[in-house]
């Protein structure tokens, strides 16, 4: 695999080098840049299989760069290497394709798990797009004509029109199988094979295309648009809900002649998201997006806030209610399902970045599953309500892993930091208060915590200065000053040890 590093950030740049040869020595890195418009000439040099991008560089920015490395017709796998908690650019983003995003400073488990995930694409994409022969299956003629995937594009385009009638309407249909569809993949085929025998409606070609969980359909039939469109809803939509498909959404477009095909298959990616506004029992076509009165999603920052609150705080109650006031939000309206998107995953960039601070094996756990690779996919609401949901469980269910029962002693200590963090504390005033021995009191915390009462106290220090960094505009030594360091250089030292950052770096990337 062909990977391009863009990053103006030296250190970040050859960092994010090595960590990819240690996890395997079969990348290539094939170029380093260090603004956009140098990220630009080595993409078209190079043609990377892979792109790692900053977003704020020089001369030209990341997403930019990207668009115009789109339009010249390249269609690398991308991930954003990004800080910017606000996620202003994730509207953008979605457009382009981005792959997946990772937070700044980069971690190799993080790392790592990105990796393993493009390449699990990268590969079915290698295993999938064989190149042309007379023993191509049928399937695999319409998914290599769609997504552009064949040197032989003149080839299958001859043999698609071979078989059509001219005489005919032609349309592209398409099938949103949904998240769960591997196992039923068989049967929705067979009903759809069977429902367009029993309208007489010739299918020339179907392919399922998995990274997009389509099933896209080229017909050819003398049935006129808005009469397909009553059989799509009333039978075949109708048949998939009464054997239990309900994620099953449909789309379909109009063509005048097959050379369309390409321009007609990303209108209709783009009509597939729209079940995430109109729900899954509509067929979705041109006129009827053009009728609807689209009003602008705004970000609820409000909602974020009692989010964010109850996160850090540990109320599951407020947490769940919190985000059930999101998730009617995002219904109380009709918006333009990009816009919805974007606004889910700005909400749960934010979740993750609070995470972090709060609890790192949440974050990690999040980060390694590709939550906003999952929001992105989204296509129906359920799914987008189901992915809310099980964020904020998955919050819920580890925050409160911590509320496990220590002894009276432990809880004493823990409230003891919790309440006096700020002053100067040390395990021998808390020993003495309780009338024991710090020996015991230090052998106790460790075996219950597992970890020693300064390290404890070290790590509760650190999160309150983050919180203090990225929520208030006090100065670094009076941040220092309020957990408890009186000496601002040793902070900082303490800081970069735990973090990987000094707390100007931390306070420029959240």
């Amino acid at each position: 695999m062909k990977i391009l590093i863009v990053e103006d950030e030296i250190n970040a740049r050859e960092g994010l080098g090595n960590l990819l040869g240690k996890i395997n020595n079969n990348y290539i890195v094939c170029g380093k840049a260090s603004d956009g418009e140098q990220g630009l000439i080595l993409a078209k040099e190079h043609k990377p299989d892979l792109i790692f991008t900053d977003i704020e560089m020089p001369k030209l920015n990341g997403l930019d760069m990207l668009e115009k490395i789109k339009e010249d017709g390249q269609n690398p796998y991308i991930i954003i290497l990004s800080g910017y908690s606000d996620f202003k650019y994730a509207q953008k983003s979605i457009r382009i394709g981005v792959e997946e995003y990772l937070l700044k400073p980069i971690t190799y488990s993080a790392l790592k798990s990105s990796m393993e995930q493009i390449e699990r694409k990268f590969n079915l994409e290698k295993e999938k797009y064989v190149t042309f022969d007379d023993e191509m299956i049928k399937e695999e003629i319409l998914g290599q004509i769609l997504l552009n995937k064949s040197n032989n594009l003149k080839e299958l385009y001859k043999i698609i029109e071979s078989k059509l009638d001219k005489e005919k309407n032609i349309y592209l249909v398409n099938l949103y199988l949904g998240d769960k569809y591997e196992d039923e993949i068989e049967l929705r085929s067979k009903e759809m094979n069977d429902f367009m025998e029993k309208y007489k409606i010739e299918v020339v070609y179907y392919s399922v295309l998995k990274e997009y969980r389509y099933l896209p359909i080229l017909i050819n039939t003398q049935i006129a648009f808005e009469e397909l469109v009553k059989i799509l809803k009333y039978n075949l939509l109708f048949s998939f809900k009464a054997r239990g498909f309900y994620r099953t959404t449909i789309s379909v477009i109009n063509m005048n002649d097959i050379s369309e095909i390409g321009k007609s298959f990303s209108k209709l990616q783009k009509l597939s998201r729209w079940p995430i506004v109109l729900g899954n029992d509509e067929i979705i076509y041109e006129a009827l997006i053009s009728k609807l009165k689209i009003c602008q999603c705004n970000y609820p920052r409000e909602i974020e806030k009692e989010v964010l609150k109850a996160i850090k705080s540990n109320d599951k109650i407020k947490l769940v209610d919190a985000n059930k006031k999101f998730i009617s939000y995002l219904k109380s309206d009709i918006y333009d399902p990009i816009n919805v998107i974007e606004v889910c995953s700005k909400y749960i960039f934010s979740i993750l970045s609070v995470s972090k601070s709060c609890n790192n094996d949440l974050y990690t756990e999040f980060n390694n599953e590709g939550i906003l690779d999952t929001i992105k996919m989204s296509c129906t609401f359920c799914e987008l309500e189901e992915r809310l949901n099980y964020i904020i469980g998955k919050a819920c269910e580890k925050n409160n892993e911590e509320l496990i029962p220590y002894s009276l002693i432990v809880r004493k200590t823990i409230n003891y930091i919790k309440e006096y963090y700020s002053d100067k504390i040390s395990l021998e005033e808390i020993a003495s208060g309780m009338s024991i021995t710090p020996e015991y009191l230090s052998r106790l915390f460790t075996k219950e915590l597992g970890k020693s009462f300064s390290d404890y106290l070290r790590e509760f220090r650190i999160d309150k200065s983050k919180e203090l960094l990225t929520t208030s505009k006090i100065k670094i030594y009076e941040v220092a000053e309020k957990v408890g360091y009186s000496d601002s250089k040793y902070f900082c030292k303490v800081f970069k040890e735990s973090t990987g950052m000094s707390p100007k770096e931390y306070m420029k990337f959240y």
